[in-house]
């Protein structure tokens, strides 16, 4: 054998030796540090128990309202009650009495808006861009419903805005009619 064979050999067996040591060192300190009771709290697997000698204050403990209340008192508070009630139900409802009022009568019709339709179809658009899965967000698979945003439009807007001092929601969002590819305005 040659003497670089030797040295190469050598210089093994000492990364070898050290390697063993690393190892048997890690085993010994993880085994050890294991044992202690804070480590194994840190990594979750010793049981934390209350402290015994600690004192908790604690407010006291309190009535209900009407708790002492005798049964005849129940009884002439609940007759009394209901009137109240169908009173101030009558009255948020703006209308006379609660039992001859019909739907229409309720509820304002007047304040809901002429294309209300058109709004709710854009808002579900939107949910449906949403829901896609991974994949078709990834690969695409833009559903067929509704415009899509035209983003060069739609930042060049928003800088103007910005520039002029009005709000990014002034004006409408521009967009493209897939099915056509004309561009158009969505308020």
């Amino acid at each position: 054998m040659t003497r670089q064979t030797k040295t190469r050999r050598a210089k093994t067996r000492r990364a070898k030796t050290k390697q063993v040591i690393m190892l048997g060192m890690t085993v010994v300190l993880t085994a050890g540090l294991s044992a202690c009771s804070d480590f194994r709290r840190a990594i979750g697997e010793g049981k934390s128990a209350p402290d015994e000698f600690q004192v908790v204050v604690r407010a006291p403990l309190s009535l209900p309202p009407g708790f002492g209340d005798s049964p005849e008192d129940i009884v002439k508070s609940s007759q009394t009650s209901g009137v109240n009630a169908q009173a101030s139900t009558a009255n948020l409802l703006g209308s006379q009495t609660v039992e001859g009022s019909e739907f229409a009568g309720l509820f304002d019709f007047s304040g809901v808006p002429d294309d209300i339709r058109t709004k709710v179809d854009e808002e579900t658009y939107g949910i449906q861009l949403e829901k896609r899965l991974p994949l078709q967000t990834l690969f695409g698979g833009v559903p067929d419903v509704g415009p899509v945003l035209d983003k060069m439009a739609e930042d060049l807007r928003l800088r103007k805005a910005r520039l002029a001092g009005q709000a990014p929601t002034e004006g409408g969002t521009k967009a493209i009619d897939p099915a056509s590819d004309q561009p158009l305005t969505v308020n």
